[in-house]
């Protein structure tokens, strides 16, 4: 079986070939980009502990179905946990009121449309309020 045409390298000037993404001398210098400057690591230190793990495990046992699917009338399986009421919202980190089960597409969707309307984005803001997209994939 073929494999798929070789793509050049995101970096600039760059001509490095590769299967996907960056080659391997930029790769490192990607990651090590992302992770300085794209992800808060205030905002994420809570995830990577035990006690988030076990609650994690119970709000998916309790709903193992996408509540936002289960609205729509489809039974997809959840696989992400979110808060209702965003951390940086002022929403409570562990407490299983604040916790919902979705899918991947549907935390992405429901999560891009918050990151919107906190910004002050109008477009996503007023599809935050109404609640009426629906993604296909």
């Amino acid at each position: 079986m073929p494999y798929k045409a070789k793509k050049p390298c995101p970096s600039p000037g760059c001509r490095e070939l590769t299967n996907g993404g960056y080659c391997e001398a930029h790769k490192r210098a990607s990651n090590a980009e992302y992770e300085k400057n794209a992800r808060d690591k205030n905002a994420t230190r809570h995830y990577h502990n035990a006690r988030w793990d076990r609650l994690r495990q119970m709000q998916l046992g309790r709903e193992p179905l996408c509540c936002s699917c289960k609205e729509r009338g489809r039974l997809t399986t959840a696989t992400h946990v979110d808060h209702i009421v965003e951390i940086a919202d002022g929403g409570a980190v562990y407490d299983i009121d604040n916790l919902q089960s979705l899918c991947k597409p549907c935390h992405s969707s429901k999560t891009l449309r918050v990151r919107h309307a906190r910004r002050g984005s109008s477009r996503e803001a007023a599809t935050a309020d109404e609640g009426e997209r629906e993604y296909r994939f």
